[in-house]
């Protein structure tokens, strides 16, 4: 399998929504609210790599206009959709590239790079990773979010059975095996993921999302320490734990007790008898992600990375969730 059939797949399903008279998808930009101290982004420059529709980077775009976002993907469908939807919402601090990793060339000069679920549909997500990582600034941060493995064990074996049971001519949509088989993803299990301002446009999404979740040629699932490999080596100096996604919604990690939410936070004592609160407490940070985890069963999950000063521009908790140190002495030129 290679990248191009990746491709393919959203030539003909583009995701998440093929109709571009809808409503941006604003987790993600949500998201930065609780991960950046700077509350503008006031030039800014982000690159959102895999955008797809770019539902999410609108999102973003629409919520810091003082920002510049550059959105890349392989897929021209998506694009043309990106584009109209950037025109329909009037968002002029947008453009799109279109190109596959890690082929294309993009300068090094972006202060976030984000990459909400990418990496685990390339054939080489090492290559990825670093593609990603040498797109930073001298104080760049990287944002991405995994499939993980615990929570998606179910949903993965369907998915191995859809692609046993493809017809052979290419002609019929491999959508129709996953409605005789009776699958469909669940709406909230990676929390919102509405684009739709119509019937329609909702069959659209719903369409786009199980090509997604079980047509994809390719698909890893991880968990917080397979990071730590896919880090070393790279232009990296740091990687903290962000959010873990359950089919019941999502929750921000807080190791180190910050915040004084537990409908916000999952910070990990909680979720063990305390009888045994004091073993979690004395375990380091690697191994309270690895805890939490097996007793939440994450259905994907997100961490920040960066280099230079990129942890001084997060919030307090996020500098609390640190748990690898890929290159505890980097090079100088990357200091």
């Amino acid at each position: 399998m290679d990248s191009y059939e990746v491709k393919r797949l959203y030539e003909e399903f583009p995701y998440p929504s093929p109709a571009a008279a809808t409503a941006p998808i604003e987790d993600v930009a949500n998201g930065l609210g609780f991960l950046i101290e700077d509350e503008d982004l006031t030039e800014w420059n982000v690159l959102d790599v895999g955008c797809g529709t770019g539902h999410r980077l609108l999102g973003m775009a629409l919520r810091y206009p003082r920002a510049h976002f550059t959105g890349v993907d392989a897929s021209a469908a998506s694009l043309a959709v990106a584009r109209d939807l950037a025109e329909h919402h009037g968002a002029r601090n947008v453009r799109f590239v279109e190109g596959l990793l890690p082929e294309l060339s993009l300068p090094a000069d972006f202060d976030l790079v984000v990459c909400t679920g990418l990496v685990h549909h390339l054939p080489n997500p090492r290559a990825g990773m670093r593609w990603l990582s040498e797109r930073l600034a001298r104080d760049g941060l990287l944002y991405l979010w995994f499939y993980h493995s615990l929570g998606e064990h179910d949903r993965l074996l369907d998915r191995e059975l859809v692609q046993l049971l493809l017809p052979h001519d290419t002609s019929q949509s491999g959508l129709e095996t996953v409605r005789a088989l009776g699958l469909s993803l669940s709406e909230e299990r990676y929390g919102s993921n509405s684009a739709a301002s119509s019937e329609s446009d909702s069959d659209a999404a719903r369409a786009a999302a199980d090509a997604d979740a079980y047509l994809n040629p390719i698909v890893h699932a991880y968990r917080f320490g397979d990071v730590v490999q896919l880090s070393d080596g790279l232009p990296l100096d740091w990687a903290a734990a962000f959010s873990v996604n359950t089919d019941g919604g999502s929750k921000f990690v807080d190791l180190e007790g910050v915040e004084d939410d537990p409908y916000l936070c999952v910070q990990g004592p909680e979720l063990v008898p305390p009888s045994v609160r004091d073993r979690f407490v004395g375990l380091d940070n690697a191994d309270r992600l690895a805890a939490i985890e097996l007793v939440m069963r994450p259905t994907g999950f997100s961490v920040a990375a960066g280099r230079g000063q990129a942890l001084d521009r997060c919030t307090p908790r996020l500098r609390g969730n640190v748990f690898a140190v890929p290159n505890p002495s980097p090079p100088a030129f990357w200091r």
